[in-house]
């Protein structure tokens, strides 16, 4: 059972370091490098724990399946009004797929990664002289209920053309999880 939790901590370790990188150099996160994370973590779940062993707070099939729901709740949202991107969700999909319910860790990958993305957008609007517009901009979107995709929102001139690679926040995030679940005190 150790070699399947090694593999875990191997793919998760990979999956990031690929996304974050492909993000930084191009912008993309791929699916070839999200859709077989998310195979692989759901098998490595339901070998590790079956379909339901130990429940949700565990690693099995069903808490990976759980675990994505709640990335697809949080997540979509965001996305379909234009706020995140689809690899960017696909790569919170598979991080939630390897990692599980395993004692809230996708909760925590969650956290984490939207706070290092908020600090990377305040950053980026302090560093290019826009912090207010960027926080005015950001506030309405996060107020308003209807679609605000990219295109509309610069058509109503209610965007500040600034964008964060949210694939590395992403991956500092989880790895952040991951030393407060797995590893850390």
């Amino acid at each position: 059972m150790e070699a399947v939790y090694t593999a875990r901590h191997i793919l998760l370790a990979v999956l990031l370091v690929v996304c974050a990188y492909t993000d930084l150099a191009r912008g993309k996160i791929y699916n070839m490098t999200t859709f077989p994370a998310i195979v692989l973590g759901l098998l490595i779940g339901y070998v590790a724990g079956g379909v339901y062993a130990g429940g949700l707070d565990g690693i099995s099939l069903v808490s990976s399946l759980t675990a994505m729901g709640v990335v697809v709740v949080l997540f979509g949202w965001p996305y379909l009004r234009g706020g995140i991107a689809a690899g960017d969700v696909k790569l919170m999909l598979a991080v939630a797929a390897i990692g599980a319910m395993n004692n809230y860790f996708t909760i925590y990958a969650l956290l984490y990664s939207t706070l290092i993305g908020a600090f990377m957008a305040v950053m980026l609007f302090i560093w290019k002289g826009r912090l207010k517009e960027g926080l005015k901009t950001t506030a309405r979107f996060a107020l308003s209920i209807g679609h605000v995709r990219d295109e509309d929102a610069k058509k109503a001139g209610r965007t500040t053309g600034l964008t964060i690679p949210y694939g590395s926040a992403i991956a500092i995030g989880t790895i952040i999880a991951w030393y407060v679940v797995e590893i850390g005190p």
